[in-house]
């Protein structure tokens, strides 16, 4: 692959562009927006040729870069010309004239001043491509990142995005939902909204409005509108908040609530999409509004509500979109949903099977593909396993004609992984969405190297990849260890294999050792990614031997004081590198149940949350 995501068409000629002092970048009837696209291409020059390249508009000279627009092209294609006599894009729009671009500087980024002659002509299979983010469940963003991931999102022709809000933003009225946590305003919101719209990136508004409503739902404000009776009083753990977090649609109150939550958070946005949400509603029936599922059925509830929301948000020239893991259940009903509404429907399997995008398409209605860059649960995200699952996603998009791909990029449990570790699944969502033609992995990550690592060898991705699934005492079973009863534990330890932790700890370090061998390969501004990725190979072998450890049933002593110090001074430095990323956000809560592991390896005393019988 010479590019990222690489074009439809490609020919390569004889003879090459020699740009110089005297070259100008040149807009031709462009809109007043492809200042910003000249910036850009500025910016790269400077950077990977060493020439300083004014940009102007007129009439332009030879040798000269050409930006323009040719409405003859379709809204959505380009075509890029680099021949000896100057270099040419041309392009139907100018989104399409950003992505012409985007193709321009990662071609100046491997060759630098002297560019080989060639031809591209390309356009995207899919016209919409998004990237899903957590920004709920452990981190919040610094808006800083939040803007770096706007650049990568915007070098590699992504155009939508999606912030995943539980109680991560300053609502006004839910103080003590969001009060323990550092969240999201409205003015971090618009400007992200602003910085990313002039990258022809549409940031769509995403809330819960139904399941994973935890943390508002166990308020005192919110706790009447709770499924489950009580929640208030339950204390906080990883293992309960993922479970139990499911609006009372019997409750009259409920549906305006959602509406003035949805009221205060979509006009932070240009965007004229919201998605609902409304996945995992894993209580529905089960608590106060058992009567009325006896009465009505589990389908009616959940549809009642779905389609209250639709309604109200395409009464406002709003398009909604939801999660279909439940509608699935019924792909009839969703006739009985506004014809505008879009299903995003998610599966995660390497290999995910095309039922779900079958059926739905089925029902008549619009869809995404929702792919995963599986990195949730982990500290290192497992790079094959996202690669197989978008390019199976992707291909039953293209099959089932759905409208658009949405990689997801969950943080369940703490959102522990660092962010910086999901960019090649990022990339790979890219590729495959704007390309449906089939790449292997390692092709793939070569690209990911030289394109995104500025690795000129092609072998930094490749070595990430070394480093995933080691995860023996995987951080499900740590959470879950921690916070369960000893009968729990006892079953949780007999269902991890530790026989081969040796072995699988010394193929973590083996990786550690090549990823720091290939540093000099990379760039001084990439080379921040080699300190996340030791880090992560340490947390993964140590999290290995502790769960040994408890799984040996060993006394207390020495050695189990000297794993509480490396995981205490582990935790040291990986609360700094969360911090160059990420709010505070979770970071207290995840401390505390990292220092109950240092507490039990020295033999102090640590007690279990557990949620009350019945639950």
């Amino acid at each position: 692959m010479e590019f990222l995501p690489n074009p439809h068409k490609i020919n390569h000629l004889t003879g090459a562009c020699t740009l110089d002092a005297q070259s100008h970048i040149t807009l031709v009837g462009t809109e007043p927006a492809a200042l910003l696209y000249a910036q850009m291409l500025q910016s790269c020059l400077r950077d990977y040729a060493g020439l300083d390249v004014p940009f102007t508009r007129g009439k332009p000279k030879a040798g000269d870069m050409v930006l323009t627009i040719n409405t003859a092209l379709p809204a959505d294609h380009y075509t890029l010309t680099v021949a000896p006599g100057g270099v040419t894009l041309k392009a139907g729009s100018d989104e399409a004239l950003c992505n012409g671009v985007q193709t321009l500087c990662q071609y100046i980024e491997q060759h630098g001043a002297v560019l080989p002659a060639l031809e591209v002509e390309d356009w995207p299979d899919l016209a919409n491509r998004g990237y899903y983010q957590d920004c709920s469940r452990g981190r919040v963003p610094k808006l800083d990142y939040l803007k770096q991931v706007a650049d990568i999102l915007c070098r590699h022709k992504i155009n939508q995005w999606q912030l995943y809000i539980e109680h991560t933003y300053l609502f006004r009225n839910l103080s003590e939902a969001w009060r323990e946590d550092t969240p999201l305003t409205a003015q971090e919101i618009m400007e992200l909204d602003d910085y990313c719209a002039a990258r022809h990136i549409e940031l769509v508004p995403s809330l819960s409005s139904f399941g994973h409503m935890y943390r508002i739902l166990s308020t005192k404000t919110c706790c009447d509108m709770c499924e489950l009776p009580d929640s208030e009083k339950i204390p906080f753990s990883y293992t309960y908040a993922g479970h139990h977090h499911t609006l009372n649609v019997s409750n009259p109150d409920v549906v305006d609530f959602v509406k003035g939550m949805i009221d205060e958070y979509r006009p932070l946005f240009r965007s004229n999409k919201f998605n609902i949400c409304n996945d995992e509603t894993f209580d529905l029936g089960k608590g106060r509004s058992k009567a009325l599922a006896d009465e009505k059925g589990e389908r009616e509830l959940y549809l009642s509500h779905v389609k209250a929301l639709c309604e109200y948000l395409v009464a406002q020239g709003v398009t909604p979109q939801f999660w279909g893991d439940i509608m699935w259940r019924f792909p009839e009903s969703c006739a009985e949903l506004p014809k505008e509404t879009i299903c995003l429907n998610w599966g995660y399997l390497p290999n995910q099977r095309e039922n779900e995008i079958r059926d739905i398409a089925a029902s008549g209605i619009t869809q995404y593909a929702c792919p995963g860059v599986c990195g949730w649960n982990r500290w290192m995200p497992l790079m094959y396993n996202s690669y197989l699952n978008i390019r199976a996603m992707c291909h039953h998009a293209h099959k089932y004609n759905a409208i658009g791909m949405l990689n997801t990029d969950w943080g369940d449990y703490a959102h522990v992984n660092d962010p910086r570790l999901t960019i090649p699944g990022i990339l790979y969502g890219a590729a495959f969405s704007w390309n449906a033609e089939p790449v292997e992995f390692d092709e793939l990550n070569e690209a990911v190297s030289r394109l995104y690592y500025g690795d000129t060898t092609g072998t930094f991705a490749g070595l990430m990849a070394k480093l995933q699934d080691y995860e023996i005492f995987d951080w499900q079973h740590t959470v879950n260890w921690i916070e369960c009863d000893e009968a729990t534990r006892r079953k949780i330890l007999s269902e991890v294999d530790f026989s081969k932790i040796d072995d699988t700890n010394r193929a973590v370090t083996e990786a550690k050792a090549a990823i720091l061998a290939a540093t000099p390969n990379l760039p001084a501004g990439k080379k921040e990614i080699v300190q996340v990725l030791c880090q992560t190979a340490d947390v993964i072998t140590l999290w290995n031997t502790i769960g040994a450890w408890l799984n040996a049933g060993q006394p207390h002593g020495a050695q189990a004081d000297a794993l509480a110090a490396q995981l205490e001074h582990w935790l040291q430095r990986y609360r700094a590198q969360w911090r160059q990323v990420s709010k505070e956000s979770g970071l207290p809560t995840l401390t505390n149940l990292v220092c109950r592991y240092a507490d039990v390896l020295r033999g102090r005393a640590y007690g279990a949350v557990e949620a009350p019988a019945g639950r």
